[in-house]
């Protein structure tokens, strides 16, 4: 990796990439498309990049350079100079955010699979909830496990039983939707806590299971927060980090991941005491 700074001359919108002048010499940089798409209300010509790159390679027979971190943007106009986006900003924005986000539930779903043949009727639906609710102080103030009853397809599939290692009586013994609405319901107007996720896919389950069982929404009163994409912005990161992975990072240990919506509620709850410790020391140090 190196860091790359200069004048940006070109911005070519369909290769997603700029021309930018280092050390005298044009450079072509190419960004991948998440990257682009993030910051190009800032890349325009004229414009001022320092960017981490990757070591040129040809692509199309172009000598590219790939960018992985945008450092800062720096638009200059009159002869005037203003930082348009900067990294250590926003790291000091996002310790300030964690720090300060109240009464906090960790909170996990597990869901229904699509049967093993092709099923163009089914619908995902949440069968497992885990939560542990903590105070200002972290201290934990509830913790929750359970099961949720199904509306449309009552019927677990095969693939669901063996995915989560249960049997159709856990769901079926469970709570019907109404309840596990109101209790989740109480829990968001009694305590308002920012509720953290890991990924995206809990919080669209929840928002399909509003429609498909015909209540309000909530998402309105909630506080979501995604923790992998505070990590993939805080650290640079390309790709997804798995929650495992995340959980062992910060010096946890498991023998083996059980796909139970507690354990992984837990698992979101050391990650982000990890992040935050580690964040948090890294602004002490700059």
């Amino acid at each position: 990796m190196q860091i790359l700074y200069g004048k940006i001359l070109e911005v070519d919108t369909r290769k997603r990439t700029i021309k930018m002048v280092y050390k005298d010499k044009k450079r072509t940089l190419y960004f991948q498309r998440s990257l682009f798409n993030t910051y190009l209300p800032f890349l325009k010509e004229n414009h001022f990049a320092v960017l981490k790159v990757e070591a040129p390679k040809l692509r199309r027979r172009e000598k590219l350079y790939t960018v992985r971190e945008v450092i800062k943007l720096i638009q200059s106009l009159a002869g005037k100079r203003r930082v348009l986006f900067s990294i250590k900003n926003l790291k000091q924005d996002m310790r300030e955010f964690i720090s300060n986000l109240g009464k906090k539930l960790y909170l996990d779903f597990e869901m229904t699979m699509h049967p093993y043949t092709v099923d163009k009727t089914f619908t995902q639906e949440i069968i497992q909830m885990g939560y542990i609710l903590v105070d200002e102080n972290d201290i934990v103030l509830d913790r929750f496990e359970g099961y949720i009853k199904p509306t449309k397809h009552k019927k677990l599939t095969k693939r669901t039983l063996k995915f989560l290692k249960i049997v159709q009586g856990d769901v079926d013994e469970g709570l019907d939707f109404k309840d596990f609405y109101d209790h989740l319901k109480t829990l968001i107007m009694d305590h308002d806590p920012a509720i953290i996720v890991w990924g995206k896919n809990d919080f669209l389950a929840l928002d399909d299971a509003y429609k498909i069982n015909r209540v309000p929404s909530l998402a309105s009163e909630s506080r979501f927060v995604n923790l992998l994409s505070l990590h993939k912005i805080y650290f640079g990161y390309k790709n997804d980090l798995g929650l495992k992975n995340a959980f062992t990072m910060y010096g946890n240990t498991l023998e083996s991941q059980k796909h139970d919506a507690y354990e992984d509620a837990w698992m979101t709850k050391k990650v982000f005491e990890g992040f935050k410790k580690t964040i948090l020391e890294e602004g002490r140090e700059t």
